[in-house]
C-alpha cells in the first residue's frame, strides 16, 4: 500500500479541496475525476476543514481509501488508474506542489540512510 498525507496549513473550504483533486486528475483519470471529487466531499463531510487537519489517501492496486485524523473511519472507491493518477499528480514531472515533491524525495533519502 502506498499512502499520501494532505496536510492543511489553514483553514480550506471541502469544494476547494475536492475542486483541485478533481482538475488535477481530469487529465489522467477524466470524467471519473468528477466520481473523485464527490467521493471526498462526503469523506469530509463538512463545509470546511480546519487547519492542521489530515487527509490521508491510501491506494493498494485499483482500491482508493481517505480518511481525516480523527475523523470517521476510511472511505473507498475504485476507479482504473485512479490510485497511479493521485501520485502523479504530487510526485509526477509537472507535481502540483514542487515542495511537496522536494520534501518526499528529502524524506525517503534520509530513510534510506538511516538503513
Amino acid at each position: 500500500a502506498r499512502t499520501v498525507l494532505l496536510r492543511f496549513q489553514r483553514s480550506v473550504a471541502a469544494s476547494d479541496i475536492s475542486d483541485a483533486l478533481g482538475e488535477a486528475l481530469k487529465p489522467k483519470v477524466g470524467a471519473a475525476s468528477d466520481e473523485f471529487q464527490k467521493f471526498i466531499l462526503d469523506m469530509v463531510g463538512s463545509d470546511r476543514l480546519e487547519k492542521g487537519s489530515d487527509i490521508y489517501i491510501t491506494c493498494k492496486g485499483e482500491m482508493l481509501s481517505a480518511s481525516l485524523t480523527g475523523g470517521n473511519d476510511s472511505s473507498s472507491i475504485r476507479i482504473k488508474g485512479l490510485c497511479s493518477a493521485v501520485f502523479e499528480v504530487y510526485l509526477g514531472d509537472k507535481a502540483v506542489s514542487p515542495q511537496a515533491k522536494k520534501g518526499f524525495a528529502e524524506g525517503v533519502a534520509t530513510l534510506m540512510a538511516s538503513e
